[in-house]
């Protein structure tokens, strides 16, 4: 895709990413060729990297049914553990996350 911006490509590959579709699926579906698919991908890999913060949303209503337990997403996935919980086990399933 000629003239297609690196910021337009980042969004591409976050779609794809998000859309469950394989890539072929993926550019079937949207008019782009697997090749430049792959070019642009390789072009902007370093871009693409794990990424060093992350955004978590976290719930800790006091007056929920979930007291005592603190709750958050990230990247779409939802979790929930025990407030007692050691921060290294929080630490260590995110970082799992992040490699998925």
């Amino acid at each position: 895709m000629p003239g297609t911006s690196k910021v337009d490509w980042m969004h591409i590959f976050a779609d794809q990413e998000s859309s469950e579709l394989s890539i072929s699926q993926y550019c079937k579906l949207h008019g782009i060729s697997d090749k430049a698919f792959y070019n642009a991908r390789t072009r902007y890999k370093k871009t693409v990297e794990t990424p060093s913060l992350v955004a978590v949303e976290v719930n800790d209503d006091i007056g929920s049914s979930n007291t005592g337990c603190i709750s958050f997403k990230l990247n779409g996935m939802s979790f929930e553990f025990n407030a007692s919980a050691p921060d290294s086990d929080i630490q260590r399933i995110i970082k799992i996350c992040l490699t998925l």
